[in-house]
């Protein structure tokens, strides 16, 4: 069993008068370039509609249902390579920053960052290469967290021959803590948006990518999933698909668990009409852990279903039961709860948009690798948020996302029997942007998040428990590009 190697986050020296140095650069770099596409933009055009008004593009093709790619209504295909740069400068106050666990041990800092990205689209005759990188530096005011940085990198290549598509990916990211709303910090360096009104252009389902669940102190980590899926179309309205996920979480931290998961699928979609589609599907889950912890298989039966309105709205529903299988840790001859367990999984997302804005929602339920602290959990994760445009100039979004956490009986067996234990961490926020121009905005954030528990020891001794209330509040600057063509 192989995990990766990690390397120490990046730190950058503080440095008096940074907010000073922050303004200029604004000022300089920033809003000439703001005041210049504003110029340029057409008086009339509303600024949520310029971007898309560029030229006509085909719609993007659906994939197969719960593919290893989401489907995304604001997904660019300009029909054409493209490439757009992105800048955004950012000044949060963090009012608990290291993640006490009571209001009396936090510490607040100011928060300084500053984030580069790109979004590059290569198409050929049969062929889609995409890119969406950011690489996001941190810097603490007062130190009350080391300097660090944020890197995610996702990378898709599809090719059509025939019958058939592929699509090779990979996902990658190294984070300072856990990836669920990250600190309250998750608009600083998740934003993959490309340009005004559309997002980036590489898009994997939210159970592709491996994500840490329960907040962990300074919990540094790199994860990173490869992906392959092929599909075959039998005719005109089914197809097979196959696929596999090879993915890791590694923690910088010695204590924590590091976790490697292989999980391949095979499905078959059945176009009811143009806009109904039904799927039945196997996916076997293969977890395996560092330390030496026994890992677990679960095997997936699925059955789902998916309304598909171009442009307007996508809903897809998959559920069906879990087959888990345990093996017995070191030392002992039997499985707490039995080597077998039967449990259910659901896997759920919405996406609607109206003429000003729109609406997504995702709901999983099934097995987890456990976070860290755990050698495998029963995750429920919920997601969403809401967009709307209020005038030329306004726009403000809303967010959250809940995550509960429950022990597994057969993966803790220092647990009396029938005893589990359980994590709820909750993350909300809201941004109100105006813009300063087509492709620049001047943004206002705000974000709160919690994690409760009862327990302070976890697996292995591992350090873990609840974190008291976080809030984040700053402003930020964003600019990026028109879609520079590529020949």
């Amino acid at each position: 069993m192989w995990f990766p190697d990690g390397k120490k986050p990046m730190t950058l020296e503080p440095k008096s008068g940074l907010l000073p140095l922050m303004a200029a650069v604004i000022c300089a770099c920033v809003l000439p370039a703001s005041l210049a596409a504003q110029q340029d933009a057409p008086a009339q055009q509303p600024a949520d509609t310029a971007a898309q008004t560029q030229t006509t593009p085909p719609a993007p093709a659906p994939g197969p249902v719960g593919g290893v790619e989401e489907y995304r209504l604001d997904a660019p295909n300009l029909g054409r390579s493209f490439l757009v740069p992105r800048l955004t400068v950012s000044e949060v106050y963090d009012t608990n920053t290291g993640y006490g666990s009571t209001t009396g041990s936090a510490q607040s800092d100011e928060i300084s960052t500053l984030t580069g990205g790109l979004s590059l689209q290569l198409l050929g005759r049969n062929s889609t290469f995409s890119i969406d990188a950011n690489s996001t530096g941190l810097i603490y005011a007062h130190q009350r967290q080391p300097n660090s940085s944020i890197e995610t990198l996702g990378v898709t290549e599809k090719l059509t021959v025939r019958r058939w598509n592929l699509l090779f990916g990979e996902n990658f990211s190294y984070l300072p803590n856990s990836g669920f709303g990250l600190g309250g910090l998750g608009f600083v360096g998740g934003g993959a948006g490309g340009y005004a009104g559309v997002g980036g252009v590489t898009g994997f389902s939210p159970g592709t990518v491996p994500i840490q669940g329960i907040g962990s102190t300074n919990a540094s980590q790199f994860s990173s999933a490869s992906v392959f899926q092929a599909q075959y179309l039998l005719n005109g309205n089914s197809s097979f698909t196959g696929s596999v996920v090879v993915s890791y979480l590694h923690y910088f931290e010695s204590a924590m668990l590091d976790s490697r998961q292989i999980a391949p699928r095979v499905s078959y979609d059945y176009g009811m009409t143009k806009r109904d589609t039904l799927t039945f599907s196997y996916q076997a889950s293969l977890l395996d852990y560092a330390s030496g912890i026994p890992g677990f298989t679960s095997h997936y039966f699925q059955v789902g279903y998916r309304r598909l309105l171009t442009g307007r709205l996508n809903f897809s529903v998959l559920a069906g039961p879990v087959v888990s299988q345990f093996s017995p840790f070191t030392g002992m001859t039997t499985v707490p709860g039995g080597s077998t367990a039967v449990s259910w999984s659901l896997t759920s997302s919405l996406a609607y948009r109206m003429r000003r804005g729109g609406l997504n929602f995702t709901y999983i339920h099934g097995v987890s690798s456990g976070s860290g602290v755990y050698a495998g959990t029963t995750a429920d994760t919920v997601s969403g948020g809401a967009t709307l445009q209020f005038s030329r100039d306004w726009s403000g979004s809303v967010s959250m996302s809940f995550a509960r956490n429950q022990t597994l009986e057969q993966t803790t067996p220092n647990l009396p029997a029938n005893t589990t234990e359980s994590f709820i961490y909750w993350n909300t926020g809201g941004t109100i942007s105006r813009h300063l121009g087509r492709y620049s905005t001047f943004n206002f954030n705000y974000n709160a998040s919690r994690q409760t528990g009862a327990t302070n020891v976890c697996l292995m001794g591992i350090p873990c428990g609840p974190i008291a209330l976080v809030q984040v509040a700053g402003i930020s600057i964003s600019w990026s590009t028109r879609p520079l063509k590529l020949e």
